[in-house]
């Protein structure tokens, strides 16, 4: 019987992703952040994030085709230093 039990909790869980996928990542990705902050605190956790972002940026302009340093510098503003 516990057998059964298992298997259906999968076939349920397995349906629900494939029904709802957007929801199930952000539901999970929304829980297990909260529990990153609950362990390491907020700001441990917004500097992982945010280096996590910008190795996404570069990878992102690795894919692309062209030179990478180029595309890289083609994403920031060309007169940066003048913004106030």
């Amino acid at each position: 019987m516990n057998f059964d039990m298992k298997e259906a909790a999968g076939l349920f869980l397995q349906r629900l992703w494939h029904e709802h996928p957007g929801k199930c990542a952000g539901g999970l990705t929304g829980v297990l952040l909260g529990i990153c902050i609950l362990v390491f605190g907020f700001w441990n956790v917004l500097f992982v994030m945010l280096l996590g972002m910008a190795g996404l940026f570069v990878g992102m302009n690795v894919d692309r085709e062209g030179d990478t340093w180029q595309n890289i510098k083609d994403c920031i503003p060309r007169d940066i230093h003048r913004l106030r």
